[in-house]
């Protein structure tokens, strides 16, 4: 069975909270390989500097992986689904949401993360993807949220980087959307952990629904 992280995202220095390491370190007993999907695949270097940063969260919780690949333009399309086939960690990236869905779609990955066992994770633009509806309200030149089917691993609709005292055109992008769709509005150092049916809820969380937003105990 597959284990489900959905991540806002981190302090780049301190990592992982202390309630992330702990389900972590139950979570992932197979330290041979993480693989990195890229949120920008023409941005290789951003890329792969992140994935570096990522692995010394790791590495500073004693998780060392022995292999570590990045998924992106540099590898053809047969490379990327065998490069998950045998993965034991699979870590969705930040950034541009709507591009890295495109680049998952347009390659298969979305097929592939599907029947993937072991330990997916997302971090902001990945656990958006991640979700059988996904909203997105990045600034896209648009008045309303991005509303779209998802990789569908999780039942779990989330806003990442949430500011419970914001407000704006994506504060309201939000709220419109919660009319139809429940959201998971998860401020930075929060994590949801969905292990089949059970979902754990770390960090400050809102869930938003018909525009009424109430935090998550």
């Amino acid at each position: 069975m597959s284990v489900y992280y959905l991540f806002s995202d981190f302090h780049m220095e301190k990592g992982f909270t202390t309630e992330v390491v702990s389900n972590l370190l139950i979570d992932i007993k197979d330290n041979n390989k993480i693989v990195f999907i890229a949120s920008s695949p023409e941005h290789n270097s951003n890329t792969d500097k992140y994935a570096q940063r990522y692995l010394e969260w790791f590495s500073n919780i004693g998780i060392k992986f022995k292999l570590s690949t990045v998924i992106d333009n540099r590898m053809r399309k047969g490379e990327m689904i065998e490069n998950i086939k045998d993965a034991s960690v699979i870590f969705l990236m930040g950034g541009q949401t709507l591009t890295q869905f495109k680049f998952l779609k347009e390659n298969d990955l979305d097929k592939a993360l599907r029947i993937c066992e072991g330990c997916i994770l997302g971090l902001s633009a990945g656990a958006i993807n991640m979700a059988k509806i996904s909203i997105n309200t990045e600034k896209s030149g648009q008045d309303r949220a991005v509303i779209y089917e998802g990789l569908n691993l999780v039942d779990v609709s989330i806003e990442p980087h949430f500011n419970p005292k914001g407000s704006g055109i994506e504060y309201d992008k939000l709220l419109e959307a919660s009319e139809k769709y429940d959201i998971y509005a998860m401020c930075d150092n929060s994590a949801i952990v969905c292990r089949g049916k059970e979902q754990f809820f770390y960090g400050e969380i809102y869930f938003i629904s018909k525009g009424k937003l109430e935090k998550v105990n």
